[in-house]
């Protein structure tokens, strides 16, 4: 009975985000929408540029990332339907998500670690709502699903290799160049893909994936760069370490909580428990005994190095965003089946470990689903308000002018349409 129980619970867990999903989802750009997607099509579609540079503008950067999944997806949508519907695309970038679901499945299988258990806890974690804005608005789930999604494809693709002439071997190669164009930690992936060739002792395929890899480091930090804004906030390591620790174990946080700052320490202190165990696996030999899953590991938490460098202003704040929180939700699923390969973790400990898991997606559920209504009101609000008023923000932090002739430009060339504004002015709410 527990067994199916389990897939019955996680099926469940599945069709609630869904519905979630398809009810809570807007037709409406927000945030970097109004340059990555509307301003895209404006100069891919109707600019005058030449082929050459329609090209350079699709592998362009975007502040410090590339995101030529975004840009494709949305100039392919446009291309067919001679419009850009920002639900459909959200619904396009969470077709990555269930792909990167069944991947881990697929992993769980060769490794013998598939269990109703285990399926269970990975649902969980990965049809959360605790990264609602990646889930919710094309602007993230494009980019971070995407990453990751091709990072982990290619680390399987790579381990099943094992000669550079074979077929594993060329479309890893092609699933980490789609990742570093998709956003800006895709990078890990050579590094990591290096790091795995290395323990396997795989030289050919080292050699040739290092050169590989040489030329993409070089167009991701050279080519095109661009010049870096000096900070008005020198930087601060004890910011940037509780931000870093913060998100390491931002996968329990409660979001809005009564008591947040209790609920940030109990994430600084899993979040460090995690930072040790990662380290305690490389010195015990793990990379070696399973380089896929080490691997797989490390990615979330360079990630974390990475944003909490870039952003330790927030400090611990920071670590908590919902827009970062998918790639720690991997956390985990992944420690999971790591104590599960080293016997550490027995089922009958993992059943436990995943009815817990169950109630705190109930309780991550309840508080999230409140914030993305809050969040899809706010934003219904302000373009109703926009077009009253064109120096209404519909960014609330960005001045009012470049969102608000970005949308002029799109509803007067009928490339977003936006019928639900006439509901949504009724009734002044957003859908339930």
């Amino acid at each position: 009975m527990p067994k199916y129980l389990s897939i019955g619970l996680s099926i469940a867990i599945f069709l609630v985000f869904c519905v979630t999903l398809f009810t809570n989802t807007l037709n409406i750009p927000s945030f970097d929408d109004y340059d990555t997607t509307i301003g895209f099509i404006k100069r891919i579609f109707f600019d005058d540029y030449t082929a050459k540079g329609k090209v350079e503008i699709l592998f362009g950067r975007h502040n410090e990332h590339r995101i030529i999944i975004t840009r494709l997806a949305a100039a392919a949508y446009f291309s067919i339907f001679h419009q850009v519907d920002f639900a459909n695309l959200v619904f396009f970038q969470n077709l990555m998500l269930i792909g990167f679901f069944v991947l881990m499945l697929v992993i769980m299988n060769e490794n013998r670690l598939l269990y109703a258990e285990s399926i269970l806890f990975a649902s969980v974690f990965l049809f959360s709502l605790a990264f609602w804005q990646v889930s919710f608005y094309y602007w993230a789930g494009s980019q971070h699903y995407a990453v990751f999604l091709f990072c982990f494809l290619s680390f399987y693709l790579l381990n099943k290799s094992q000669t550079i002439k074979s077929r594993y071997f060329f479309l890893a190669v092609l699933a980490v160049i789609i990742a570093v164009f998709s956003f800006g930690n895709g990078f890990l992936g050579l590094l990591l893909g290096a790091f795995m060739l290395l323990v396997q002792k795989k030289w050919p395929q080292l050699f040739a994936w290092t050169g590989i890899s040489a030329v993409l480091l070089w167009i991701t930090f050279v080519l095109g760069a661009q010049v870096v804004v000096k900070r008005d906030i020198p930087f601060n390591i004890d910011w940037m370490k509780s931000l870093l620790l913060t998100f390491l174990g931002s996968f329990v946080y409660i979001n809005p909580g009564a008591n947040d700052y209790i609920n940030i320490y109990i994430c600084m202190i899993i979040g460090t428990t995690v930072l040790f165990v990662w380290i305690w696996l490389f010195f015990k030999g793990y990379p070696r005994r399973n380089p896929l899953l080490y691997c797989m590991l490390s990615m979330p938490i360079l990630t974390g190095f990475i944003i909490s460098v870039s952003r330790f202003e927030y400090q611990s704040g920071g670590g908590v965003a919902p827009r970062y929180m998918f790639f720690t939700a991997t956390i985990p699923v992944i420690l999971m089946l790591i104590f599960l390969d080293l016997k550490i973790l027995r089922i009958r400990h993992l059943r436990l470990l995943a009815w817990a898991g169950v109630l705190l997606w109930g309780v991550v559920f309840f508080q999230n689903r409140k914030a993305l209504r809050e969040m899809n009101k706010d934003l219904v609000q302000r373009v109703i308000a926009w077009e009253s008023d064109p120096e209404t923000r519909l960014i609330h932090f960005n001045e009012a002018k470049p969102a608000s002739e970005s949308l002029k430009w799109a509803i007067d060339h009928k490339v977003v349409r936006i019928p639900e504004l006439n509901e949504f002015r009724e009734t002044e709410t957003v859908p339930n």
